[in-house]
């Protein structure tokens, strides 16, 4: 049985909501500590989001896109509805947190066509940095909504649009020259929702509770519209908020009550892992219904883990609801029913290197894959040949082809990028459903889809599109012995089953007998302080072995086997030194006395220390943090410590800022650093908070 989505709009249910005496629905957003900093009813949301609504509606013309850049706080959910209630299209995204990466936010606002940005939580400050810089942002009219009059007689009233009109343009993430807006109709948001609320039981009487970021599919549509949709409460915190103190999470959940919430699979692994005994003691997780794990491929260790350290504390394994999705299907495509276990399937690992399934049989290698979920209602899915676009005998891997009322209308303003997408045929079918092509790799077992690959090159580590392409840039102008356009970046599956990244480079033929130690460095601090990304492994070939089609195309998938098999011309190889080494680092960790650089060298040690699990040797002053082996998720809780051990407020970009020990104390003790920092070349894009971006667009993976 299909569920109805209701007539209407998300603007038309907040006015509902607002109208109604009886309502649940509230928003709570939470600070840093975890106290509620921001708290706003329906009524209150709708008369905010009307009187924005007036603003755009003397600035620009019905149907007008409309930037939202906005740090995390209740005021983006009043902009993106003020959107909705005037009519105008919604285009989010996140405001880059340090000023030299600010290309994407050109390239998004070049290729929206917006003449307006509205902002709040002091990015309007930024946006002045940033106009000075670009051509393009400077010709927006940037508009703190703050600044915005509260004044009722300036409100609009709630206008009437087409349900098939684009709602809002999702910017799929990953590469910063050729972002994609996909256009999400208002009937496709509300068949989605109608869909979820259906499949995952919630009804006013839930509670949400989010960390996500709110300019991305996941975040925005489950963690925040769908609350509106449904009628429940929410309770919001920032990403970084998260990433710094894991235990917010699950003390937000334990307070309010949560029912609902998700996360990717390395969300689940980092409580898991960083949660001590004595800081989950009073969490009761009990009131949980469904932890959604999503937005990255699901490692059914991670659940296993989660479940052994959480279910003492409430949290049912029946509770896991796997799902996949993609933003050019709105959201969601398949659910995990609530109250279920996750279903888990083991394959013969050779059948299915082969693109085969295979369950049964006793074989030396198998391989345990979760399943994503059955499709939601009135969604259909085809296995396909990708090279011949026909379909797959039932026991065969293809790509992910799905049709059904949630499929978005297009890529905006790309109509060949659309119709090689969207309403592709299945040939020698006469079926008259129009598919949209996914890029995915993945078997129905039953009438459960499992997600078991990437067709594109597009690499994905704790839930972010990193477009291999950005890498080699960002590595190969990092020193001029590295031949432009002659690397491969791609992803391989880590010791515990993460995903890491290799690149392959070759060197100029004048440089073959250069010394690979300051190339490694080169490289290293150069993707780590452009990207945010941390390399596993780097390896320099001889000029011409990276493996290229006829016309001269990087083959990735060839070079990862090519250097698996060592069928490469290797000049060197090096491996990051947190997986060379673990030894880890007795004593204690005090705080270091505010401007003593000598204490607060060896507390930035131990703690690298006791992180990496590398001895004290290694951490020489002068290298850098993200060739030692630093994450991204790592740089985060180091600002939060360091942070709270000197009891002031430090930024999440302080180990990308001041990439090696010698820098950051030099930077916060005051003096000149005792060896120069790594110089990183100009940025290519990319930005923390795209740690936390949700599997849309190219990204496409489980959801």
């Amino acid at each position: 049985m299909s569920p109805e989505a209701p007539a209407g709009t998300i603007a038309t249910r907040l006015a509902a909501l607002a109208a109604a005496p009886d309502s649940r629905w509230s928003i709570r957003f939470l600070d840093s500590a975890g106290a509620v900093s921001e708290r706003c009813g329906a009524a209150e949301l709708a008369a905010r989001a009307a009187v924005v609504a007036g603003f755009l509606e003397r600035q620009t013309a019905p149907g007008a896109p409309v930037l939202l850049v906005f740090q995390p706080s209740v005021d983006f959910l009043v902009a993106f509805l003020a959107c909705q209630w005037s009519g105008r299209l919604a285009v989010p995204i996140n405001p880059p947190r340090r000023h030299r990466l600010i290309e994407r936010l050109q390239a998004v606002a070049a290729d929206s066509g917006a003449a307006v940005a509205l902002t709040g939580g002091g990015v309007a400050e930024q946006s002045a940095l940033w106009q000075a810089d670009s051509a393009v942002l400077a010709a927006i009219r940037w508009q703190d909504i703050g600044d915005i009059a509260s004044d009722p007689a300036q409100a609009t009233p709630l206008r009437e649009v087409d349900p098939a009109a684009t709602c809002f343009i999702q910017y799929t993430s990953g590469s910063t020259a050729l972002p994609k807006g996909v256009e999400v109709s208002h009937a496709n948001l509300m068949a989605d929702m109608a869909r979820m609320q259906h499949a995952w039981g919630l009804s006013p009487s839930s509670t949400m509770v989010t960390w996500l970021p709110a300019f991305h599919d996941l975040g925005l549509i489950f963690g925040l519209l769908q609350t509106l949709f449904t009628g429940c409460p929410v309770v919001q915190m920032a990403p970084n908020s998260f990433l710094q103190r894991p235990l917010l999470w699950p003390e937000a959940i334990s307070r309010f009550r949560g029912t609902h919430t998700a996360a990717p699979s390395f969300a689940y692994d980092l409580c898991s892992r960083r949660i001590p005994p004595e800081q989950r003691e009073g969490l009761d997780l009990s009131s949980l219904v469904m932890a959604m794990n999503a937005a990255e491929p699901i490692d059914p260790q991670v659940m296993d883990n989660f479940v052994e350290t959480f279910g003492p504390h409430g949290f049912s394994g029946t509770a896991f609801a796997p799902a996949y999705g993609l933003a050019e299907s709105t959201l969601a495509v398949t659910a995990s029913p609530v109250g279920v276990a996750p279903r888990l399937f083991t394959l013969n690992a050779a059948a299915l290197e082969d693109g085969r399934i295979a369950l049964d049989g006793v074989v030396a290698r198998r391989t345990a894959i979760a399943g994503s979920g059955t499709p939601l209602a009135d969604v259909t899915i085809a296995i396909v040949d990708p090279a011949t676009g026909r379909r797959q005998p039932a026991d065969r891997v293809g790509e992910i082809w799905l049709g059904g009322p949630t499929i978005a209308r297009g890529y905006w303003r790309r109509p060949e990028e659309s119709a090689a997408t969207f309403g592709v045929q299945i040939a020698r079918e006469d079926d008259p459903i129009g598919y949209l092509r996914t890029g995915d790799l993945g078997a129905m077992i039953g009438n459960e889809l499992c997600v078991t690959g990437r067709i594109k090159d597009l690499i994905i580590l704790s839930g972010a599109n990193h477009y291999p392409q950005d890498i080699e840039r960002a590595a190969q102008a990092a020193h001029p012995a590295l031949r432009v356009d002659g690397g491969a970046a791609f992803s391989i599956a880590g010791d515990q089953g993460a995903e890491q990244v290799v690149l392959v480079q070759e060197l100029e033929r004048t440089q073959r007998r250069t010394d690979p130690a300051p190339l490694f460095s080169a490289i290293s601090a150069a993707v780590w302080q452009t990207l945010e990304l941390q390399l596993s492994r780097i390896v320099l070939v001889e000029p011409g072995a990276v493996l290229r089609t006829s016309s001269g195309k990087i083959q990735r998938a060839a070079n990862r086997q090519a250097w698996r098999d060592g069928a490469l011309a290797v000049i060197a190889e090096w491996r990051v030194a947190r997986d060379q080494i673990r030894e880890p680092v007795p004593g204690t960790i005090g705080s270091p006395p505010p401007g003593d650089a000598a204490a607060l060298d060896r507390w930035l040690r131990i703690w690298l220390s006791r992180r990496l699990e590398l001895p004290l040797s290694e951490l020489r002053g002068d290298r850098g943090v993200g060739e030692l082996g630093l994450t991204s998720v790592d740089a985060v809780e180091l600002a939060g410590a360091l942070g709270a051990h000197l009891g002031r407020k430090l930024p999440q970009t302080l180990a990308y800022d001041h990439p090696t020990i010698n820098a950051m104390v030099a930077h916060l003790c005051g003096s000149p650093p005792a060896s120069p920092a790594p110089s990183p070349p100009p940025a290519s894009g990319g930005d923390l908070e795209e740690l936390l971006s949700m599997i849309e667009g190219d990204g496409r993976g489980d959801h």
